[in-house]
């Protein structure tokens, strides 16, 4: 089943498409894509009805819709979503609406592809489509892990065999590090998901701790590493992140109570540089013979 994400975040856009009772504007989070990676789609709206719009709420109609077609013209089957609380969109306001599309909905077969939105004026019963944006969907092998496991107890679908595969990935501008969850016995995709960038000057390390989770230690930039936890049911549990220090660079090593990172200072990148300034010595304070 697919799985939806919808949040709502106040905000401003340019280059809209015009459509009677809204301007509406589709863009995705990027524009290349592996099967089975879930789609970031924000739709912001301005009202330009003359009236209040309420859309969403308890047991009401389905408001915004995603459409795709193949580079042939054939389209796909729509899929439309809600909301269980009430949205109000205020005449001459402007709305964004992020949407995460998963479960091998949106990406589920290769190839190109465009993609619209469209959403509901409810007071005329009408659908409003977006601009139509392009997006490429392709596959990879698992070309640096591809290791069988056992889901644990505590974990959805426990008991099941499925396979921890790491993907080294090439998109436009840089080298990206995904995961991927299969099942074992099928080869279905259960997941697939960007880790993040990565420099090949070090070579990743990867290894499965003794609770069945994938632990991926990789350089995200000079000096910084990315230690990325997953669990069994293939959502991330930790990310954390650390600098070389010196000639002291960071290592992910494996004991028996689990995977620990040694070497290297813990990094917090979302930290704020430190504003305290040096203070400036006055002449009179100066060693002696200086």
């Amino acid at each position: 089943m697919n799985r939806l994400f919808l949040l709502l975040i106040l905000g401003l856009c340019t280059g809209f498409s015009a459509h009677a009772q809204y301007v509406t504007n589709l863009t995705l989070q990027k524009d290349h894509f592996l099967t089975g990676e879930p789609v970031v789609a924000t739709v912001t709206i301005i009202n330009r009805s003359g009236a209040d719009v309420i859309v969403g709420g308890h047991g009401s109609r389905d408001w915004l819709q995603f459409e795709m077609m193949e580079s042939t013209g054939r389209q796909l089957s729509p899929i439309s979503i809600g909301s269980e609380q009430p949205i109000t969109m205020k005449a001459g306001g402007t709305t964004r609406h992020t949407v995460e599309l998963s479960g091998g909905y949106s990406t589920a077969d290769l190839g190109t592809f465009s993609m619209k939105a469209n959403v509901l004026h409810p007071i005329t019963g009408q659908f409003y489509e977006s601009n139509k944006v392009r997006m490429t969907i392709t596959d990879s092998k698992p070309n640096l892990f591809d290791q069988p496991y056992g889901v644990p107890d505590g974990f959805q679908n426990a008991g099941r065999a499925r396979r921890y595969q790491v993907i080294l990935y090439r998109e436009l501008n840089d080298l990206q590090l995904y995961c991927r969850i299969t099942d074992d016995r099928s080869g279905a995709y259960v997941a697939t998901f960007a880790l993040g960038s990565v420099l090949m000057v070090a070579e990743p390390q990867i290894m499965i701790d003794v609770k069945n989770k994938l632990n991926v230690f990789f350089l995200v930039q000079p000096y910084i590493y990315c230690h990325v936890v997953i669990n069994p049911d293939g959502k991330v549990y930790k990310r954390s992140y650390y600098r070389s220090a010196e000639d002291n660079r960071p290592t992910l090593i494996m004991n028996p109570a689990g995977p620990q990172v040694i070497g290297g200072i813990y990094f917090d990148p979302g930290a704020k540089p430190s504003t305290e300034k040096k203070k400036v010595r006055k002449a009179s304070e100066r060693p002696p013979g200086l």
